[in-house]
Formats: C-alpha cells, sequence, structure tokens
C-alpha cells in the first residue's frame, strides 16, 4: 500500500468525491458531487495547508485523509484540521485510516504545527486509540459530533503498519 500526495494522482479525485458526498453530504445540505470535486481539487496542495493524501495500490484507490485550516465554520478558532478521513468499505479494519491518520500528523509536524483539530460523529474510539482527546461534545449542522484534538510534537508520526489489501 501506498500514501501518497492526491495532488500527483488527480485520476482519484472522481472517486473520493463521490465517497465524500455520499458520507457526509447530509452535514453539507444543497452540496454537489461536482462542489467536491472543486474543493478536492483546491485543497490538492503537496506538504502544505491544504494537502489531501490518498491510500492505494496497484491503482485501486483505499481512502483519504487531508490537513486543512477550518472543518467546522462555528470554531474559526481552531486549526489546522484533520478532515475527509474516509476508508472505502471493504477496507476498513486493516490499519489503513490509522495510517492516512498518521501521514497526516506527520504532515502537519513537518510544517510546525504543534496543534491538530478534528470532529467525527462516529470514530471517537479510533481516534481515543491515536492519543487524540476529547475538546467538546456540540452539534453541527443537526448532527451530534465530537471535537478532538492531538498535541503534535516535531518529527512525530503516528503511522502504524497496514495490512495490504
Amino acid at each position: 500500500m501506498h500514501i501518497d500526495y492526491l495532488a500527483d494522482h488527480p485520476e482519484f479525485i472522481p472517486a473520493l468525491a463521490r465517497w465524500h458526498h455520499e458520507e457526509w453530504s447530509y452535514l453539507r445540505p444543497g452540496d454537489s458531487v461536482q462542489a467536491r470535486l472543486s474543493r478536492l481539487r483546491a485543497a490538492s496542495g503537496r506538504g502544505e495547508i491544504p494537502t489531501v493524501f490518498v491510500a492505494f495500490s496497484d491503482g485501486t484507490l483505499f481512502g483519504s485523509a487531508m490537513l486543512i485550516a477550518h472543518d467546522l465554520d462555528t470554531r474559526m478558532d481552531l486549526t489546522p484540521w484533520l478532515a475527509g478521513v474516509f476508508v472505502a468499505p471493504d477496507y476498513r479494519r486493516r490499519g489503513i485510516g490509522s495510517a492516512l491518520v498518521g501521514r497526516v500528523v506527520e504532515c502537519a509536524a513537518g510544517l510546525g504545527v504543534r496543534r491538530l483539530y478534528l470532529y467525527t460523529p462516529s470514530a471517537e474510539q479510533m481516534y481515543s486509540r491515536l492519543g487524540w482527546s476529547v475538546v467538546e461534545r456540540t452539534s453541527y449542522r443537526g448532527a451530534d459530533v465530537l471535537v478532538m484534538s492531538l498535541d503534535v510534537r516535531p518529527n512525530s508520526t503516528l503511522v502504524p503498519t497496514a495490512t495490504a489489501p
């Protein structure tokens, strides 16, 4: 399995846009796959904020994770954010999501980020296992979500070994 910049693998953008839309469209009423395509292209930096990483092997896309400046428009005081962590259902529970999170944390550390944030409606257990702490429980666009943070150390990595599919 490889984890690399989406910018270097633009062929994955359409699939990611569909996956992200299917998974999180309830948090963005009125959103479209086309709008997600545009946002993914705009976020496809390399070693900067924003950056999108993809996990893949032999042309098969497994998932994504992003480093972005802001993710909750109700918490603009918190920055930057881990976002868009998604693994296709057939490839879950193999360490891919954890490896993607680790790659984002590594990138953030390289950029001098001291604290990283995320929000999740359902993955508290996974993020807690990876060292993330609860900041608050809140409602966001009608969904109960958990805001979490991770203190990032220079040169820190949270890259567990993923089981390649």
